[in-house]
């Protein structure tokens, strides 16, 4: 995971939200009613996934994507409509997080806070592939991350297939290099550990070890 700037709200949303999130809340907060079956958040759809160039927010796969409510709409009623409370997903992410909200939450990868943003929480085994919390972070941090790979499952095995198999196409590609390609090199480099490419963060840990330097 990694940080996404999702940036201001898109046009027509204003007026969506203050129309029909009330539903939501008198459902959920006083129970009134049956629960709204409205989905207007849809019509939103490729404004998001334009914003994480078709990367699920959580496992950074290319999707064609879901709207995640990061919040549940369960819980969070009154952010149903609410620009700040989605992420783009992939369909196995958004299923298995459904409406889960642990104590002190999952990690936003659209955190606001610097402190609070998955680079603090997270990084990679590039020998396994796996997705593990960050060395040296508290306990309580810790455990947060630990139970945000746990309920996305994201160390499912799919998962660690795709990222050993995006790790072996980018060892091959820049280990079949002459010595007079640096230019074309440092472009691949470039390239790999574009925030805006698929599996970037497990690639820019890789890449690191590899001694290459990437700009934060």
């Amino acid at each position: 995971m990694h940080w996404v700037d999702r940036g201001p709200e898109p046009d027509g949303l204003a007026p969506i939200r203050s129309d029909y999130t009330p539903r939501w809340v008198e459902h959920y907060r006083s129970r009134v009613g049956t629960r709204p079956t409205d989905s207007h958040w849809r019509r939103f759809h490729d404004d998001l996934l334009d914003i994480f160039f078709g990367n699920c927010g959580y496992c950074e796969e290319i999707s064609r994507g879901e709207m995640d409510h990061f919040r549940p709409k369960s819980r969070f009623p009154e952010l149903v409509y609410d620009w700040s409370n989605w992420v783009f997903a992939c369909h196995d992410c958004n299923n298995f997080k459904g409406e889960k909200w642990p104590t002190g939450g999952f990690i936003d990868p659209c955190s606001r806070s610097r402190v609070a943003r998955p680079e603090v929480y997270f990084s990679f085994d590039t020998l396994t592939s796996e997705i593990i919390p960050k060395e040296g972070i508290t306990p309580v941090r810790r455990i947060k991350a630990r139970r945000m790979i746990t309920d996305l499952r994201l160390n499912e095995d799919h998962h660690l297939r795709k990222r050993s198999q995006w790790l072996w196409m980018a060892s091959q590609a820049l280990s079949g290099m002459a010595p007079d390609e640096d230019d074309y090199r440092v472009d691949v480099v470039h390239r790999l550990s574009d925030r805006n490419t698929e599996l970037s963060s497990i690639t820019r840990v890789w890449l690191s070890e590899q001694g290459y330097l990437i700009e934060t």
